[in-house]
């Protein structure tokens, strides 16, 4: 591959990746009229082992209709999910109901595999937009002054070729290529905290407990495991492992650590009795949780390329869509002649941080709560059940991971403290109804949380 073809300015913009954040910013170029070039050095449907948290809630749903794919084009075969369990290790059970946020009432698990294929085949619709799969970046062409005008890359088994374009984006992700190409600096890293996940997916799962329609299941532990079960159309379920990154010792043989890891809780043990794994064990160590630069002369970042956390939210695909959403704005304004690169940029980094950082924050938060703390048995058993079984902390909880309140605040003190009250005077109510038949009951304490609209109130009972 030492030839190298050249071809001319035929683009106006280059995107290297073609997955959730590429392929929604190609869509949305497209719709512009854009001449866009999309590569990826995968071919579509890939094969399993993309490491991502399969939902998507219903801000995500909404962003994806924009740019032309509804839920039946990855979603088929899935039911939706409107129930989760929080198994509390040996100690405690919490159900909760999910509430309506962006017209929905449920998320959806997703097979990464056919989701990416949507996205991928939704460009066809767009005449001014090419896909490449089975491409693969190489390097960044730069004119005199250092600004980025092509990339250098080859198809599989291809000659070296050199495409030229108005800008490159780049879209591949946390350990993005063009990032460092690029020279692009990180800006805020969060390195304290850091998981560390394996997964695959199952089929046969024993149901929990009562389950009859498809339900998150997270086992948590308290001591820095967490378990998730997520269901996936067709039947199968994704088993998570989230771990804290510094006790992880995978003793050279990632798949017998995450064999035996889940052999390990008896709350996961029993749904695997009769279950088949039907996918390779696939991680990822100490996930990052960093902001990169958003771009420079010739060149912008998106998706995990720019910006990824930990999983443990299930944000990144929703991050990914949004930021497409928000760079096809900027470069919009630069096709205008409203601004120029250098100005876009500015306004689109601005942006991405209003629209990520408050989140980012709360799942810093939640990282270093949930799998650093170790509570005491005798908090677990009381604080925490009580919190975690309280309507009113359901309902925002729920609110929070489907972005229909604002990250920021969403777990007031307030809050806690009327949890607490609530669930010490339900076990003395439960306590005096056994010991003493016919007294009177203490009287209920209703738990009032805040809507999306901070207007609107509802009453949920105890």
């Amino acid at each position: 591959m030492d030839e190298t073809r050249e071809g001319d300015a035929g683009y106006d913009i280059i995107i290297v990746g073609g997955r959730p954040a590429g392929a929604s910013l190609a869509a949305r170029l497209g719709a512009q009229g854009r001449r866009v070039l999309v590569v990826d050095r995968a071919s579509f449907p890939s094969g399993p082992g993309v490491p991502s948290c399969p939902v998507i809630y219903p801000p995500a749903i909404q962003l994806l209709e924009e740019i032309g794919v509804p839920e039946r084009d990855y979603a088929a075969g899935a039911l939706p999910i409107k129930d989760l369990i929080i198994e509390f290790d040996r100690y405690f059970e919490a159900r909760m109901r999910m509430v309506e946020a962006h017209g929905r009432d449920y998320i959806l698990g997703i097979d990464r595999a056919r989701f990416d294929l949507a996205l991928w085949k939704n460009l066809a619709r767009f005449p001014t937009v090419t896909a490449r799969s089975d491409f693969s970046f190489d390097d960044l062409v730069r004119d005199a002054d250092g600004r980025v005008i092509g990339i250098d890359g080859h198809a599989s088994g291809g000659p070296r070729e050199r495409i030229l374009a108005g800008a490159v984006i780049g879209a591949d992700g946390r350990f993005s290529v063009v990032a460092r190409r690029a020279g692009a600096r990180v800006v805020e890293d969060r390195p304290a905290h850091a998981s560390t996940v394996y997964f695959a997916d199952w089929e046969g799962l024993s149901p929990q407990g009562d389950e009859v329609a498809p339900l998150v299941h997270i086992y948590a532990t308290g001591r820095g495991t967490d378990v998730l079960h997520i269901p996936l159309p067709g039947g199968n379920t994704t088993i998570c492992l989230h771990l804290r990154a510094d006790r992880v010792d995978i003793g050279g043989d990632a798949e017998a650590f995450y064999l035996a890891t889940l052999q390990s809780y008896a709350g996961v043990r029993r749904r695997l009795v009769g279950a088949k794994r039907v996918s390779p064990v696939v991680g990822l160590k100490r996930v990052g949780n960093r902001y990169l630069e958003a771009g420079g002369p010739g060149w912008a970042l998106v998706g995990d390329a720019l910006h990824h956390k930990d999983p443990v939210d299930g944000q990144g695909i929703y991050d990914a869509l949004i930021e497409g959403k928000l760079l096809a704005e900027a470069l919009g304004t630069v096709a205008r002649g409203d601004r120029r690169f250098s100005e876009a940029v500015a306004w689109y980094e601005a942006r991405v941080r209003e629209e990520t950082y408050p989140m980012f924050l709360a799942t810093m938060d939640r990282l270093k709560r949930e799998l650093y703390e170790e509570p005491p048995p005798l908090v677990i058993r009381t604080l925490l059940r009580w919190l975690l079984n309280d309507p009113a902390y359901q309902r925002r909880f729920l609110l929070f991971l489907s972005r229909g309140i604002p990250p920021e605040g969403w777990l007031p003190p307030w809050l806690m403290g009327a949890a607490a009250l609530r669930g010490a005077l339900g076990d003395l109510r439960g306590l005096l109804r056994r010991v003493l038949p016919g007294a009177v009951e203490v009287p209920a304490l209703e738990a009032k949380a805040p809507l999306a609209n901070p207007h609107q109130q509802t009453t949920l009972p105890p």
